[in-house]
């Protein structure tokens, strides 16, 4: 998934107001819980991006939210995004900003697809090779997927390395075809 324009710009002012005052990691989480709360909640996300529900009724719902604990900065990023009709954006708002915190701390995450399960020597050597290369802390985000018959599909933000058994299938059917 590409970010839009717009959530990097939200995302990117949002980080610099969190860093100002040395709370990037807890306003993550206050956004982590923000869309856990519009995922659990049926028709949240309608009321919440409707142009048709009055502000004032979605800005009484982020203040439910902001008096549960979350910070005054995160109160205020969600009011903006009222006020500006963007609160269709949050979920990429909320994917750019954490990649932005990423980037601050010299952290990365590379998403993992493995045919199975692996193993935590695998893991480690993997974040270790991986740390080498991208000279950050690397996270990983494992999942498997049988389709791949072997191997594994690393994702390391825009760039894809696919090391599958299928992938090379694939490569080896298009080389016999010319």
């Amino acid at each position: 998934m590409q970010d839009s324009t717009i959530a990097k710009r939200y995302a990117s002012a949002l980080a610099d107001l969190a860093e100002e005052g040395k709370n990037l990691e807890k306003v993550s989480e206050d956004l982590s819980r923000f869309i856990d709360l519009i995922e659990v909640t049926p028709g949240l996300n309608a009321l919440l991006t409707s142009p048709a529900t009055p502000q004032a009724t979605q800005h009484k719902v982020v203040d439910a939210f902001i008096d549960g604990g979350a910070e005054q900065v995160t109160g205020n990023f969600l009011r903006v995004l009222i006020t500006k009709r963007r609160l269709g954006a949050i979920t990429d708002i909320v994917t750019s900003y954490k990649r932005n915190v990423e980037e601050r701390s010299g952290r990365i995450t590379v998403y993992v697809t493995s045919a199975a399960p692996l193993v935590k020597k695998h893991e480690d050597s993997l974040v270790a090779s991986l740390s080498d290369m991208t000279g950050k802390k690397v996270q990983l985000d494992v999942s498997t997927d049988t389709t791949l018959l072997g191997g594994v599909v690393l994702r390391v933000g825009s760039v894809m390395m696919d090391y599958s058994l299928r992938g090379q299938l694939n490569r080896l059917k298009s080389q016999m075809r010319g």
